[in-house]
């Protein structure tokens, strides 16, 4: 049942940050309780998602769709939710879910 949940439980959380309701204001962290962000996803329908450390608590991701985007913790300060623009991405151990407005949200996996 838990994993059922996740993308449900994650796409709630990240409504808000596609509406609008990011911060610009970024720390040092990594890891905690989303685990480490960072390293190589394999996604639904065979893409892939790289994410890599960026400026403080920001991270640089080479999404699905081939876009290259920085997305900070949102909200600021937190280690499992980014996003800036139309773009959010919420990491929850090896799960990852990638939205962007408009398209349906692309589950990920280590």
């Amino acid at each position: 049942m838990r994993k059922s949940m996740v993308p449900n439980l994650a796409m709630a959380g990240c409504l808000a940050v596609i509406a609008g309701c990011t911060s610009g204001s970024v720390g040092s962290r990594s890891g905690g309780p989303g685990g480490n962000p960072y390293g190589m996803f394999r996604c639904d329908g065979g893409t892939t998602m790289e994410v890599r450390r960026a400026s403080g608590n920001a991270i640089a991701v080479s999404a699905p769709n081939g876009e290259s985007i920085v997305l900070p913790a949102s909200p600021a300060g937190q280690r499992a939710r980014y996003g800036a623009d139309a773009y959010a991405l919420v990491i929850e151990g090896r799960d990852a879910l990638f939205m962007k407005s408009g398209a349906m949200p692309l589950n990920c996996r280590r």
